[in-house]
């Protein structure tokens, strides 16, 4: 068999059938059997393992030989500060390879003109599943180049923007097309200067992102305003498993308006409130619904000021989270009085695994007292 196959020659098959790689079906109806054997033999990973030093061109053209490849699945230049130039170059190549389902390019520093130039072959890769552009400060501009082609990558699950500072401006672009992309799954937009306005021009379309189960919000300037915009559709988010709103500024009215409408997060297993200044009020707003959480396994409300007052909320309703494996409540400034109230009620949590109480101020004989209880949870001092 010929060694470079074109697509027209695949799609002349003459049995239907699907390839899978990677565990992702490709967009492929028609593939004789013959032909999935001799893409399967093939299919290649690329991971650059090169000094970030290393000059733009002599890199490509090393990796052409690789990259040119029809059966290219997955493409790893994280950290390689390829810069726009090498985004272009990239962008060459990537048009070349319609099987790629891993796209990851981390860490180098393409701005919003290579942001630009993969845009304008994203729509070509009808198989791309993961695209990771974290840190690259593609900015508003860039993401609108993004947003402009997003919709076309049907295949779309996963894709991290993450210290990309679009800020709400980028948001907006992004809202304006994540509903059209059926498949997407995972949304990182963690460090990105989001606000209110764009968190609630997000909000505003999450009720038609149908397979959105992980939202990454965390580590933006979103007050309590924002939480109360994404609050409003969050019953609407059927899949979503995964909410991160840590390092965000919505304090204890911004919990309050987020436990208003937990109980109709059938789905929501991880929720991370971490950094947010919510208090004892705040801890208490949200202890009050936790036991509607039915699917709530994992919670993180470190470094939040609760104190003895907010422990003891908490404590009062832990029996009744059927699920909760994991709790968080470290730097918290809970005490020996809190951390007394939590230790009177482990017994009652059979699911609990992990309680973290570090840097919560707790004595040496309250930690003996908590390490000796008869309970499988695991105390961390």
């Amino acid at each position: 068999m010929a060694e470079n196959l074109t697509l027209a020659k695949i799609l002349q098959g003459d049995q239907a059938d699907h390839i899978i790689a990677d565990g992702r079906k490709l967009l492929m109806n028609q593939v004789s059997r013959t032909l999935r054997n001799e893409f399967m033999r093939k299919r290649q990973s690329i991971r650059l393992e090169a000094k970030p030093t290393h000059r733009i061109r002599e890199l490509f053209n090393n990796l052409e030989v690789f990259i040119n490849s029809y059966y290219v699945v997955h493409v790893n230049l994280a950290n390689v500060r390829i810069g726009p130039e090498g985004c272009q170059m990239l962008s060459e190549y990537v048009s070349r390879c319609p099987f790629l389902l891993h796209l990851n390019l981390g860490h180098n520093r393409i701005g919003h003109e290579g942001a630009g130039m993969l845009a304008a072959v994203l729509g070509q890769c009808a198989s791309l599943a993961h695209l990771n552009l974290r840190v690259n400060s593609i900015g508003a501009e860039g993401m609108g180049r993004l947003a402009a082609v997003l919709g076309q990558c049907a295949s779309l699950v996963h894709l991290d923007l993450c210290y990309n500072e679009i800020g709400d401006e980028g948001a907006g672009r992004l809202a304006a097309v994540v509903g059209q992309c059926a498949s997407l799954a995972h949304l990182h937009l963690r460090y990105s200067d989001i606000g209110d306005e764009g968190v609630g021009k997000l909000a505003a379309v999450l009720g038609q992102c149908t397979s959105l189960a992980h939202l990454d919000l965390g580590c933006n300037m979103i007050t309590a305003e924002g939480a109360g915009r994404l609050a409003a559709v969050l019953g609407q988010c059927a899949s979503l498993t995964h909410l991160n709103l840590g390092d965000t500024v919505i304090g204890a009215e911004g919990a309050g308006r987020l436990a208003a409408v937990l109980g109709q997060c059938a789905s929501l297993a991880h929720l991370d409130l971490y950094g947010n200044e919510i208090g004892a009020e705040g801890a208490g707003r949200l202890a009050a619904v936790l036991g509607q959480c039915a699917s709530l396994t994992h919670l993180d409300l470190s470094w939040n000021m609760i104190g003895a007052e907010g422990a003891a909320s908490l404590a009062a309703v832990l029996g009744q989270c059927a699920k909760l494996a994991h709790l968080d409540l470290s730097d918290n400034e809970i005490g020996d009085e809190g951390a007394g109230r939590l230790a009177a009620v482990l017994g009652q949590c059979p699911s609990l695994a992990c309680l973290d109480l570090n840097d919560n101020g707790i004595d040496a004989e309250a930690e003996r007292r908590l390490a000796a209880m008869q309970s499988p949870c695991k105390v961390l001092f």
